[in-house]
């Protein structure tokens, strides 16, 4: 029963960042079979309602910059960490609220604060997770959602 609710959570998530990516950063992503290890950071929120979890998103820092390029027209020299971070951010939170929308627009669901890490964390998956990785003419993208409940 869990392996068909996270197969339904993956392919909406799946959506949201392919909706979120090309709208938002005219990024256009393709789904990879494998695993990609090559990110730079990474942006986490985590939800809570009738259903509770996380969404992770894992970052090349050539697709933020790309990202960042594309939605406020920076050039490179122009790019700083901090705008990194506050569009990784940005980036997770539409990402969930795409997400929660789809997931039922009805439900009322609280949000934390997005996090950011220079580095990725731990990416050990559980049973209640699923990971997709992503390739673009900008760089990788991957996403982890983790669910309870």
């Amino acid at each position: 029963m869990m392996k068909e609710h996270m197969k339904k959570i993956e392919e909406m998530t799946r959506h949201s960042i392919f909706e979120v990516f090309e709208k938002m950063f005219y990024v256009f992503l393709e789904h990879l079979d494998g695993e990609c290890g090559e990110y730079d950071m990474e942006a986490a929120i985590r939800f809570e309602g009738f259903m509770s979890g996380e969404i992770r998103i894992l970052l090349s820092m050539d697709i933020v910059k790309a990202m960042i390029h594309n939605m406020l027209g920076l050039k490179e020299d122009e790019i700083t960490i901090q705008r990194m971070e506050d569009c990784s951010k940005e980036a997770v939170n539409v990402i969930c609220g795409n997400f929660l929308g789809q997931l039922d627009s009805a439900k009322v669901f609280n949000l934390s604060a997005p996090i950011f890490k220079e580095q990725p964390g731990d990416l050990e998956l559980t049973e209640n997770a699923c990971r997709m990785d992503f390739d673009s003419d900008g760089g990788k993208v991957g996403l982890i959602i983790k669910v309870k409940g």
